[in-house]
């Protein structure tokens, strides 16, 4: 946050003290190139591709994962907890979170194939002792882990099917959480980009002038104001 009102005092500085800077020619290209490149990037921002640059950041976090890898691989890890260490299984979460969340319907194909495959694997092992004549009774120690509800007492087939059952519900559940989970950051990162876009659009049609006296009043009033209570704690 410090870093952030900084950047935004600075930036309003700038603007109000325009007319002090383009007295030298140096000041006067300087603001030139800071207006074309601030109105690149409104214009830029306010009619943005949504899904293009979510997949952009999910290519980025995935280049920077790699990156921050070798270089984890290749210094090793430090002997005290530091940030570098975690930095690139963090860049891993995000990209797997990016990715499912840019390619939303593959995603969920893909959950409910775990959980089609969490419903047949019964019978699928109950086919395998089958034609191996029981010999080794997999499907029963599939169902060791629920012996204290008597499920060894049932026929074969039964088992198969209550471990289907068990298997579906528990799937289907785990397919919701990561539904949840996994969609909770590319919606976070749509969220900023949607806002930067609708502030681009709504500073695009803002006036120099008026844009002059916004930049003095944060400047000389809303900025300072904004720090001290950053300082203090309060934000």
């Amino acid at each position: 946050m410090f870093w952030l009102l900084l950047v935004l005092q600075i930036l309003s500085g700038l603007v109000a003290g325009e007319s002090a800077i383009r007295k030298y020619p140096e000041g006067q290209e300087a603001l030139n190139k800071l207006s074309h490149s601030g109105l690149f990037f409104l214009q830029w921002r306010a009619y943005a591709d949504y899904k293009k640059d979510l997949k952009y950041l999910r290519n980025i976090f995935g280049i920077m994962a790699l990156i921050f890898g070798t270089l984890f691989l290749l210094l090793g890890s430090s002997k005290e907890p530091t940030l570098f260490n975690a930095i690139p299984g963090l860049f891993i979460v995000l990209w797997l979170t990016m990715q499912f969340g840019t390619d939303f319907k593959k995603s969920i194909k893909e959950q409910l194939s775990i959980v089609g495959l969490l419903v047949i694997g019964p019978w699928l092992v109950l086919a395998i002792d089958y034609m191996t004549n029981f010999q080794f009774d997999h499907l029963r120690l599939m169902a060791s882990p629920f012996n204290a509800f008597g499920i060894q007492s049932l026929a074969t087939y039964q088992i198969a099917i209550v471990l289907s059952l068990l298997g579906g519900v528990a799937g289907f559940f785990m397919a919701i959480f990561s539904i949840i989970v996994f969609s909770m950051v590319p919606l976070f990162f749509l969220f900023l980009i949607v806002l930067l876009s609708i502030a681009s659009k709504w500073a695009l049609n803002i006036k120099p002038r008026k844009a002059y006296y916004i930049a003095i009043v944060y400047c000389y009033i809303v900025g300072p104001v904004l720090m001290a209570l950053e300082s203090k704690g309060f934000i």
